[in-house]
């Protein structure tokens, strides 16, 4: 009876962490599913966000437990290089803007940390606030990749479901072939690495203590490799992000080159 007792508490004391898990998982899956849906048009010869698939505001309202700096405004700009393309999240001064500049100045502009995003927002205390922070900061910008720029393509993996469906998709890969030879799939794998990768528990994990919050989550860089990485981001306010760990869980071979 003892026992009995003791699993039933232990099985209780884990719903919360279960629940929350599910939040945060629900959260990174509805910013991804936006991102995914964000498309480019034409208009001349570049390429720009469309607005009717993207509205900055919309976007930010995702983030509801961080806060902008005040004083300043958070925009994005798409920049076009032809060959490649991402959009930038950039913060002005309310009262400033960006003015007409050649693509190596833009370039320089939109890269300099004092403009970045980033840089001028700031979680509220909690796990919530601090995990969409980190998003926020490392993935922000995983939207409307042209060409190039796919090959720095990463995206949260936060669920068993969406795990196994990765999975699938590779073994699917495997068995495209023909009587006469194989065809090779455009990603490569090792089959070991993906049991074993098929085994793990991809939950997002948040521990806070010591004047930090660590957060733990599965990232799927999807031209070289499936990775665990564990950040470490300060209460302080600087809230300074540092990857403390990192481990590669599946090697991805590119068989194409763009």
């Amino acid at each position: 009876m003892k026992i009995l007792n003791y699993i039933l508490v232990l099985i209780i004391s884990t719903i919360p962490l279960i629940s929350k898990s599910q939040d945060y998982c629900e959260f990174i899956q509805n910013i991804q599913n936006y991102q995914d849906s964000v498309k480019l048009k034409s208009v001349g010869d570049s390429d720009i966000l469309d607005s009717n698939t993207f509205d900055i505001h919309t976007y930010l309202s995702f983030f509801d437990k961080i806060a902008v700096e005040t004083g300043f405004i958070i925009n994005v700009y798409f920049f076009d290089n032809f060959l490649d393309g991402n959009p930038y999240l950039y913060a002005l001064k309310e009262n400033e803007r960006i003015v007409n500049k050649n693509k190596k100045a833009l370039y320089k502009f939109l890269n300099k940390p004092e403009f970045r995003a980033k840089n001028h927002v700031k979680p509220k205390d909690s796990e919530i606030g601090f995990l969409q922070y980190l998003l926020f900061s490392e993935m922000g910008e995983q939207f409307a990749l042209k060409w190039h720029s796919n090959y720095n393509e990463k995206y949260i993996i936060c669920s068993k479901k969406e795990l196994n469906e990765i999975v699938n998709e590779f073994r699917k890969d495997y068995q495209v072939e023909t009587s006469e030879e194989e065809i090779e799939a455009d990603f490569s794998v090792d089959s070991e690495e993906l049991n074993k990768l098929e085994q793990i528990n991809p939950t997002i994990k948040i521990e806070s203590g010591n004047g930090y919050y660590t957060i733990t989550w599965i990232e799927n860089r999807t031209h070289s490799g499936i990775f665990k990485c564990t950040y470490q981001i300060n209460k302080n306010e600087s809230y300074n992000i540092e990857k403390i760990k990192e481990e590669k869980l599946l090697d991805i071979e590119m068989n194409i080159i763009y």
